[in-house]
């Protein structure tokens, strides 16, 4: 007996394959992309593991530019997974377009499982409950000094970008660290409190906090990266899409009004007739409007002393 599936390298997008039920004589069958790549150069994809502050093994990856020189300070970009209990392919990084646009345009790109991640056992995918942001920052924070102590990265360019979940890390980060040069929030949740009302998984705060903004609201709204808006002067690019049902957009135009009324440096996208699944399955100029975007946005903010990338 055999089974087809479809499957992901970092050097290629999905493509067909054959194996027996035990793995073995595994075959690939299409190679869709091939006239494709052979166009292109890609990053190479490397595994970094690294103790986090307690000690912890944390398991994360860097893409490194096409045209790496270990001489030269890169810029770095933190990629931040949504969820928040999902996680990074464990064994074999799939190619993530993402990654390699940002690769392409001379960036390092660090990314990692940090706590609350699926794969390491339940209570490594149990810490991050009623502690969003405060348990799994300090796994981001130790994965990027691991890269800069290897010397090829600018401590000074740091940028930081993630989508849903990663999305309300990229924003409870920049309120809790001013190291990043500039940030890029995608389809996050910023209030917890009317995320309840207005999600089509209003559940989801129960199961993670065990409350409701009525039996609780100052719980909910501690752990809401809005109530941090005075604390981030990292300039930040929202980007939303208008009909976002899983973190709606009133939550992105809420975080946007604060920081203009604070007048720090933050600008709104917002993306009509698309949802939460915008970077996946979004429309084609949408999708690649928001790559531009992202990159054009890091290489404003990275540039801004005249080193180039």
């Amino acid at each position: 007996m055999k089974a087809g599936f479809v499957a992901s390298t970092d050097r290629a997008p999905s493509d067909l394959y054959l194996a027996t039920f035990d793995g073995s004589q595994e075959r690939r069958l299409t190679e869709i992309n091939a006239d494709w790549l052979a166009s292109k150069t890609l990053g190479v994809v490397e595994d970094l593991w690294f103790e986090s502050t307690d000690g912890t093994p944390i398991q994360g990856w860097i893409v490194k530019p096409p045209n790496f020189s270990p001489t030269v300070k890169h810029p770095l970009v933190l990629s931040i997974h949504g969820g928040p209990h999902v996680m990074w392919s464990r064994h074999e990084p799939t190619m993530w377009h993402e990654w390699q646009v940002l690769a392409a345009r001379g960036y390092v790109v660090f990314a990692c499982n940090p706590r609350g991640s699926d794969g390491y056992g339940q209570e490594f995918r149990a810490a991050t409950l009623s502690r969003w942001g405060e348990a799994d920052l300090p796994d981001l924070q130790a994965g990027i000094e691991q890269v800069v102590a290897q010397g090829h990265v600018d401590p000074e360019r740091i940028v930081i970008t993630g989508g849903s979940y990663g999305g309300y890390m990229t924003a409870w980060v920049i309120g809790h660290d001013d190291r990043f040069k500039a940030a890029v929030a995608q389809r996050g949740v910023y209030d917890l409190i009317s995320f309840y009302s207005t999600s089509d998984i209003p559940t989801l705060t129960e199961w993670e906090f065990e409350a409701t903004p009525w039996e609780d609201p100052q719980l909910l709204w501690k752990y809401s990266p809005l109530a941090y808006a005075e604390n981030i002067n990292t300039p930040l690019l929202l980007i939303h899409s208008e009909n976002d049902f899983r973190a709606p957009i009133p939550a992105a135009e809420g975080l946007f009004v604060a920081l203009r009324r604070l007048k720090r440096e933050v600008e709104l996208v917002r993306y009509p007739r698309d949802g939460h699944e915008l970077s996946r399955s979004g429309e084609p100029k949408h999708r690649i409007d928001r790559l531009d975007r992202i990159a054009d946005w890091f290489d404003k903010h990275v540039k801004d002393d005249g080193t180039p990338i």
